[in-house]
């Protein structure tokens, strides 16, 4: 099969950032880029004609931190965002509704709620009490998973299926919030929701069945291609997020390339297995692949981890991580023994330098050609960490749709802390010599590309609050990092992230060229085809 392509503006994201009018397509594979009558040489006459008319045609979007397996099961979930929804009442209305359509002992499975910006509380009247979801469901385990995926919120029946109850001990980096007498009262922060989540999820997998999970993971790549992301990397892959790939694997449903960032047996568990080499056979398919472990270094709640510059010049340390220093430097050992990418999540400074300091120990006692240590978020790390992770080709794995949907928190918490740091500092970075790749943390973000290549050229907040101008990147650069950038996070350089002869042929046409355009109308742009290895699998 041929394609061809003219009359259009090619970013190709190449070494020289060319702009090109024509590519021509074989068998998947790009043949041709340069003028449109190049790109007509290069294939016969009846290669599909694709007339651009001015369109943008730029590589696929590459999103190398998402967590596509959580939101699989969306279409059978119960929508729990505030907004659309009113209010908590609402919410309670709607996982009524979902139970009293669900046989008795079915979980009932809950997304997107939040009480507010990463600030679930107690005591909080619009947080999910266990009692409310008693009432709601009072036939059903419930497990609401709060927006941020930190947290979730589990009734009596939920609780009581995993063994928790007014005697069980707090697991180490987790929390069972409790009522005034001592009991759970359905709050579960960080490791302490591990149970619970991996319960529901594992009764979403035995209760609808192979056929039906392939057909909804097929959906939710879909969904994907609608914005033109064409290669995800899951950053927390559990068993049963590997047993959902394998099984669409095989019944030929999976549409884009996934890999798979293995963590431990719950989703902030210690991945000691992936480390010591269990998941090697995980790379299985030209679509499924694997190869990368992932840690979680410091919770959301009750505070990162982080090193706190008071105005007197001390410093405070708060907020716990899950490892110390030890413990972590053995994961990353190990698993680099294995040769394995490690890629460690770090939202605060402190442990930020805990990552840092565990890949220098594993260069100098484990060194290998091109290991592509990433650090996951690098959400509140300081000038002198961009300088750090610069000198060992640390890759920064982050996600831009934050500056939209919460640019003014990073900003607040970066003040509170006294940091030497600019919110999602994206210009420093890249002018220190970082590659830095760009995601969406979806659901914990909002998933379109777009919307990241938005908010790094703006700089605007969902609110229209402008957040460390300073920080603007051009639109190409943008791009790269969407693109090549992620692409080389995955290790897929050589494939996908440019449009090059010899290339894949993974390609979006956007109703624009970003590069072009006022900055503000970037958050306008229309994806309007996404090709996957010349296939058109999403056209509007």
């Amino acid at each position: 099969m041929e394609l061809l392509f003219t009359g259009g503006r090619v970013l190709t994201m190449d070494a020289l950032d060319r702009i090109a009018s024509g590519v021509a397509v074989r068998d998947g594979r790009i043949v041709a880029v340069g003028d449109s009558e190049e790109a007509r040489r290069a294939v016969g006459p009846d290669a599909t004609h694709v007339p651009l008319q001015g369109r943008a045609l730029v590589p696929g979007f590459c999103d190398p931190h998402n967590h596509f397996s959580m939101t699989t099961f969306e279409p059978r979930s119960v929508d729990c965002r505030v907004p659309p929804l009113a209010g908590k009442a609402a919410v309670l209305d709607a996982i009524a509704a979902a139970a009293d359509g669900s046989p008795e002992g079915q979980w009932i499975w809950g997304l997107g709620f939040s009480t507010g910006v990463y600030e679930p509380v107690a005591g909080d009247p619009d947080a999910l009490l266990r009692w409310e979801l008693d009432e709601a469901a009072p036939r059903n385990p419930v497990c609401v998973m709060d927006s941020s995926y930190h947290a979730c919120y589990a009734n009596s029946a939920a609780l009581t299926l995993v063994g928790i109850d007014r005697t069980t001990p707090d697991p180490p980096g987790g929390e069972i919030r409790r009522d005034d007498r001592g009991e759970p009262n359905g709050l579960l922060w960080e490791r302490a929701m591990d149970v619970v989540h991996h319960a529901s999820m594992r009764s979403y997998v035995d209760t609808f069945g192979p056929d039906v999970v392939a057909d909804l993971v097929q959906q939710n790549a879909q969904r994907h291609l609608s914005h033109g992301i064409t290669s995800v990397g899951d950053a927390l892959v559990m068993p049963e997020s590997a047993e959902i790939y394998r099984l669409t694997d095989e019944r030929g449903k999976l549409p884009i390339v996934i890999h798979q960032m293995r963590g431990g047996p719950g989703f902030f568990a210690a991945p000691e297995d992936a480390a010591g080499g269990a998941f090697i056979e995980d790379d299985v398919s030209d679509r499924l692949r694997g190869g990368i472990v992932k840690i979680f270094m410091d919770p959301v709640w009750p505070s990162p981890a982080m090193t706190v510059c008071h105005a007197d010049g001390s410093t405070e340390d708060v907020g716990a991580p899950y490892y110390g220093q030890e413990e972590v430097d053995h994961l990353v050992l190990d698993a680099a023994s294995h040769g394995l990418q490690v890629a460690i999540h770090c939202i605060g400074n402190r442990a930020v330098e805990q990552g840092l300091n565990a890949f220098e120990r594993a260069l100098r006692e484990t060194p290998r050609d091109d290991p592509r240590y990433r650090i996951e978020h690098f959400s509140l790390a300081t000038s002198e960490q961009i300088e750090r992770a610069r000198s060992l080709g640390v890759i920064i794995s982050h996600q831009p749709p934050f500056l939209n949907a919460i640019g003014e928190y990073f900003e607040t918490r970066i003040t509170q802390a006294g940091l030497d740091s600019r919110p999602i500092p994206y210009r420093e970075m890249l002018d220190a010599g970082l590659t830095v790749a760009s995601g969406s943390d979806f659901p914990c973000a909002p998933v379109e590309p777009l919307l990241g290549l938005y908010s790094l050229v703006s700089r605007r907040a969902g609110d229209g609050q402008l957040v460390a101008e300073e920080q603007a990147i051009s639109p190409l650069e943008a791009l790269r990092t969407y693109t090549l950038n992620s692409a080389a996070a995955m290790f897929r350089e050589h494939e996908v992230g440019s449009i090059e002869v010899g290339k894949r042929a993974d390609l979006v046409v956007l109703s624009h060229d970003p590069s072009l355009v006022n900055a503000d109308f970037i958050r306008q742009l229309v994806v309007q085809q996404t090709y996957v290895d010349g296939d058109l699998l999403y056209a509007v």
